[in-house]
């Protein structure tokens, strides 16, 4: 099996889902390759979801043991649980992002702290909680969570960088497209590495390089040779490339100056988050007597791509043949599809003013059906026409209405380029702007199959085909799954950092 040699490097995966992390940490089980890493406890558990299909798949392929399906929450909440949580050195997860899309600040709530269950807590409960604390901790997530919530950009990015720092990690963190290193997905995620320093875990730790994870020199010449494999001057042989870094080139520039992380009563604002798509931060201690004074510190930029290699296509995803029920033949389905996929500017009426809109006299009905008339109408001219009539430019006045646009995409997608995000709602029979929709053969279009989703996250083929569970179903899975790339790549020089500098 694959991470089972000797002194693995144990790994806890959180959120596994259909084991996207772990396929990029210990290769297909089938595999006799030890990549030097073992996933010795994991969790899955879905909301509301009675059969639980990911946990069904994910011991399919790996087995049960050190799986559980239960929520996270139960090993958390008390937090004696923890210890249920099989020690390890590494700790793995891709959190749901709506656990802070919903964060608010109006009424004094503290972003994703704000409301009961929120998974980052229970995150932060393990690292906290756990002895000794992992050596690494690296989690996955949307973009959004650099800028969110929308009143507040970067409160929620605050409040992790704040509390991982203060439980002894100094913190990288990475925004990563899989198409922009030939990866046939067109998913960017946000990647947030988290170093152990000597003195936070329980076990003693020397102040020299083992048991310090991270950079060891916070220099500009250092940072920029760590985060951006940067030479800027004649000692930069002497030091070190991250882990990011190594497995996904950029160009940037790192500023020469730091920043203070922001502390929770910063006046965030909803126009710009402080925080760039590149970065690291640190507590720095200062002062001659002790104790020290400290601050939390960061550097941050934005940086670029920079691969010129073999690049997937959508194209090469495909298979030969498809099942028939993929295709669309309905003229007036692909005529909807055209106009969803095109430039919109359309207007909306929140539910909550429904009643509002109802009371508005259009001459043939209220304002509410002349709004879904123009929804379900797909059709430009109507949304144009509707402009024009009295009972919208009332609701207009009152405040009730509000513009919509949308950019025009690919219609169908382009088959010589890296696929859009595959999206949880991927598989259906509805129109969605946001499906695939490709032409297969001149004038013949289809939707994706699940097989093609799994090969656009670089799963396995048939990875998440299990009796009795549903194509949409299977969909999901995908919309939900990271790119098992984008770890697989990251896998190499993660391991040689946590070996180098492990205490012997």
């Amino acid at each position: 099996m694959s991470g089972s040699g000797e002194n693995p490097i144990r790994v806890a995966e959180l959120f596994a889902g259909v084991g996207g992390f772990r396929l990029g940490l210990e290769g297909h089980p089938d595999s006799e390759e030890d990549t030097g890493f073992k996933i010795v406890w994991s969790n899955q558990w879905e909301p509301d979801e009675k059969a639980q299909w990911a946990t069904k798949i994910y011991e399919k392929h790996f087995g049960s043991e050190g799986h559980t399906g239960n929520s996270i929450h139960d090993f958390t909440f008390p937090i004696s649980g923890i210890a249920g949580i099989t020690e390890h050195d590494l700790l793995v997860g891709g959190f749901p992002c709506q656990d802070y899309s919903v964060a608010r600040t109006i009424s004094g709530e503290l972003g994703i702290k704000g409301e009961k269950g929120k998974l980052w807590v229970d995150i932060a409960r393990i690292i906290r909680h756990k002895r000794p604390r992992p050596k690494i901790v690296l989690l996955e997530n949307v973009p959004r969570l650099l800028n969110s919530p929308a009143k507040a950009r970067g409160l929620n990015f605050a409040i992790i960088l704040n509390d991982l720092i203060r439980l002894g990690y100094e913190v990288e963190w990475r925004v990563i497209n899989a198409a922009d290193y030939g990866m046939p997905q067109q998913r960017s995620r946000i990647f947030v590495m988290a170093y152990r320093k000597p003195g936070s875990s329980s076990r003693k730790s020397s102040i020299n390089k083992n048991g310090n994870f991270g950079v060891l020199n916070k220099s500009l010449g250092p940072m920029n040779k760590w985060l951006l494999n940067k030479s800027t001057s004649n000692n930069s042989p002497k030091w070190e490339v991250g882990p990011f870094a190594e497995a996904f080139p950029v160009t940037g520039n790192l500023p020469s100056k730091h920043e203070i992380v922001p502390p929770l009563d910063y006046p965030f604002n909803s126009k710009t988050s402080p925080f760039g798509n590149a970065g690291y931060a640190w507590n720095f201690r200062f002062g001659g007597k002790s104790p020290k004074k400290q601050e939390f510190r960061y550097q941050t930029t934005k940086v670029k791509a920079d691969y010129d290699g073999k690049r997937q296509t959508l194209g090469d995803a495909l298979v030969g043949e498809h099942a028939p029920d993929y295709e669309i033949t309905d003229k007036e389905k692909l005529r909807m599809y055209a106009y969803i996929k095109g430039e919109q500017k359309e207007w909306r009426i929140r539910k909550d003013e429904r009643k509002d809109a109802e009371g508005i006299d259009t001459g043939n009905g209220n304002l509410w059906d002349l709004y879904q008339r123009c929804t379900k109408g797909y059709d430009t001219q109507r949304w144009k026409d509707s402009r024009e009539n009295s009972g919208y430019k009332v609701g207009v006045k009152l405040g009730i209405i509000y513009d919509y646009t949308a950019g025009a995409m690919a219609y169908p997608d382009p088959l010589d380029k890296a696929s859009r995000t595959v999206v949880t709602a991927e598989i259906g029979k509805s129109v969605s702007r946001m499906r695939h929709v490709i032409e297969y053969e001149k004038g013949k279009f289809r939707g994706l199959m699940p097989l093609e989703l799994e090969r656009l996250n670089m799963f396995p083929d048939n990875w998440t085909e299990y009796e009795g569970i549903s194509d949409s179903r299977r969909g999901f899975l995908m919309g939900n799954a990271l790119v098992v790339g984008i770890v697989k790549r990251l896998a190499g020089p993660l391991a040689k950092l946590i070996r180098d500098r492990s205490e012997q």
